[in-house]
């Protein structure tokens, strides 16, 4: 077995739960399409939901520590939250 561990670039995510399972099905947008072909697969990783749980807090939580280190919020475009249906207040 390799030993070197892989460097992974992704732009997109897909998340499934089941009764025992998480899967983050990672995509990566196709170099220059502007939108017009649908995303490259390129990794998926199944955990347990207790996992995802805890990576989900501990992400947060280190994203947190950017922000505040930074001294200002990471940034994204408002379309990001229409689409994905989500409040910047509610879920930060």
């Amino acid at each position: 077995m390799d030993s070197e561990v892989q460097n992974i670039y992704t732009d997109g995510v897909s998340i499934g739960v089941s009764p025992f399972t998480v899967q983050l099905a990672f995509t990566m947008a196709p170099p220059g399409q502007g939108g017009t072909m649908a995303p490259v697969p390129v990794v998926n990783v199944r955990m347990s939901l207790e996992h995802a749980k805890v990576l989900a807090m501990l992400l947060k939580r280190q994203l947190k520590a950017f922000e505040d280190a930074m001294g200002t919020p990471i940034q994204l475009h408002p379309q990001i939250y229409t689409q994905l249906g989500i409040s910047r207040q509610e879920e930060w």
